[in-house]
């Protein structure tokens, strides 16, 4: 009997080794697949022919003929299935839609103009519903839908342990959705350094940081291809590092930390004190910025100045190969590059800058949904 259980253990790997290597290797051979693995082309034949046999691959052409017969090359077959991943911001929710072979199919913005729990609940229940009949996708083929959440979250349970942003505590946002599909919650910094690792600015790096800019500052890490989640998911808070002591006071309840100088509302809080004008939204501050009011120019040096010293941090005790910032900040990312490469540069021990690469988003405002996206279709993996 062990012995059975054995052979079905390793057939099952031998599978999923064979799905995952013609995923990375878009048009590949059943000889080019073997000789990757160090598999028999006869394991690797039978591999396929149940993958085709399930619909997960397909043929996708011949190779060139080198004499003999013309070999077949396979790719993922793109309409398997479907993964669906929403950014949960304050103000909106960002939808992405990815089909089996992680391309983007689709995005979305819906208007958010609720915080409360069971309204977001509502919220969420009714436009999942409506983005899979927009999009005529049968319910079977749903793998399964990805959260994003500005917040604390348990990796285990999916329970929101805190989202400050929404006055959330031990929130179980999973038994409120009420689609017929998995769902998975993370951490939207965590996310967006998926998404970023998968898809975007950090697809050739093995270790990296995403910085997400917003309403606060959150980081996502990635350690040798895997997202580090710390002992109690709390993992990337950098944003309550002390970048100056005694400093202002925080949210979190203790003075200095790095976004009260370096978030969104800190670049607003800071305009409307030299300004006297008040502003609500951070894009007409990036707006200001980008047609060089000075007041405005001022207040993203003061900004640039603190995030590259966070970042200086992180470089320092990370020693990352590259660091990744997300969020509306991007928007300027031609005015900001050179003071904030600058100022990292000041704030880092040089062994550790010499050979790091700082990059904006490459997937803007999409990194989170598409990264627990980029999840739910690896756990179809699993169930292979």
């Amino acid at each position: 009997m062990r012995k059975i259980i054995n052979q079905e253990l390793m057939k099952n790997t031998n599978k999923k080794q064979v799905f995952k290597c013609i995923k990375e290797n878009y048009g590949v051979s059943k000889r080019n697949i073997a000789d990757k693995l160090g598999l028999s082309t006869t394991t690797v034949a039978t591999c396929i022919n149940e993958l085709l046999t399930d619909h997960k691959i397909r043929s996708c052409g011949s190779a060139k003929s080198t004499g003999g017969r013309k070999s077949v090359l396979y790719e993922l077959e793109p309409d398997a299935g479907y993964a669906i991943g929403i950014d949960l911001q304050v103000d909106r929710l960002v939808f992405v839609l990815l089909n089996y072979a992680g391309t983007l199919i689709s995005t979305k913005e819906i208007a958010l103009n609720s915080k409360n729990e069971w309204t977001v609940a509502s919220i969420l229940n009714h436009s999942i519903q409506e983005f899979i009949e927009e999009h005529r996708i049968p319910t079977n083929k749903i793998l399964g839908i990805g959260l994003g959440i500005p917040g604390i979250v348990n990796g285990q349970s999916g329970l929101i342990n805190f989202a400050p942003n929404f006055g959330w505590r031990n929130v179980n946002l999973q038994s409120l959705i009420k689609i017929n599909s998995a769902i998975v919650i993370e951490n939207e910094a965590n996310a967006a350094a998926l998404g970023e690792k998968t898809f975007g600015a950090g697809r050739n790096v093995s270790n990296m940081v995403y910085v997400s800019v917003g309403m606060g500052v959150g980081c996502g890490i990635i350690i040798e291809n895997r997202l580090f989640s710390g002992r109690s998911f709390n993992a990337g808070e950098f944003g309550h590092m002390t970048v100056e002591q005694e400093g202002k006071l925080c949210k979190c309840g203790k003075r200095g930390c790095w976004e009260v100088y370096a978030s969104n509302n800190a670049a607003l809080d800071l305009y409307g004190e030299r300004s006297g004008a008040e502003i609500e939204r951070f894009e007409e501050f990036v707006e200001r910025v980008l047609v060089k009011e000075k007041i405005a120019i001022e207040v993203m040096n003061c900004v640039v100045k603190y995030l590259g010293i966070g970042i200086g941090n992180i470089v320092n005790g990370l020693n990352p190969e590259m660091i990744v910032i997300g969020g509306k900040i991007a928007d300027a990312r031609d005015q900001l590059y050179d003071p904030l490469l600058k100022q990292v540069k000041d704030s880092s021990l040089e062994e550790s800058f010499l050979e790091l690469q700082l990059r904006f988003s490459s997937l803007n405002n999409k990194a989170p949904a598409m990264g627990v996206a980029a999840i739910v279709l690896e756990k179809a993996l699993d169930e292979l």
